[in-house]
């Protein structure tokens, strides 16, 4: 199954593009739905590179939903800047791309997931429905406080 969920960003896209390479952003903007605690390498690095990232997923930091790896791939069109091809213990497919483009001096953000779990992928998918608008409100909200320009610290 697939969904689209997008939304305006009051930032460039350059700006936007560049914060998204960071993978300390991810975590910051899951928080407090999903945690990500890195598993391979141990230690997130400061950009993430085209490699495997192996993560322990938790709902709401307490329910365990085994191993998510996150692979990073090239772009392939010019408004997407991440795909990854992701896959984890419960879900086959975990594919998301984020696409980003111009709109009249702000960025139209949009995730593109495609989930595919068995006989869990409607529950997969309805989840990832949640999941992807409450990102998209964390990283309004960062924009907006302009903490992508001061580059703060992680606090959850």
């Amino acid at each position: 199954m697939r969904l689209r969920c997008s939304s305006l960003q009051a930032c460039g896209r350059e700006r936007l593009a560049a914060e998204l390479t960071r993978p300390v952003l991810l975590c910051r903007v899951a928080w407090p739905v999903l945690t990500f605690t890195p598993v391979d390498p141990p230690v997130l690095e400061d950009r993430w590179t085209y490699k495997p990232y192996v993560f322990v997923l938790r709902v709401a930091g307490r329910i365990g939903l085994g191993e998510h790896t996150i692979d990073p791939r090239p772009p392939t069109r010019p408004d997407e800047v991440w795909h990854d091809a992701g896959h984890s213990d419960v879900v086959r497919v975990w594919d998301h791309r984020i696409e980003l483009s111009d709109y009249f001096g702000m960025t139209r953000y949009a995730d593109v997931v495609e989930v595919r779990a068995g006989l869990l992928t409607p529950v997969a998918w309805a989840f990832a429905q949640v999941f992807y608008r409450h990102r998209q409100r964390r990283l309004n909200r960062l924009v907006a406080r302009g903490a992508l320009e001061r580059r703060e610290p992680v606090h959850t």
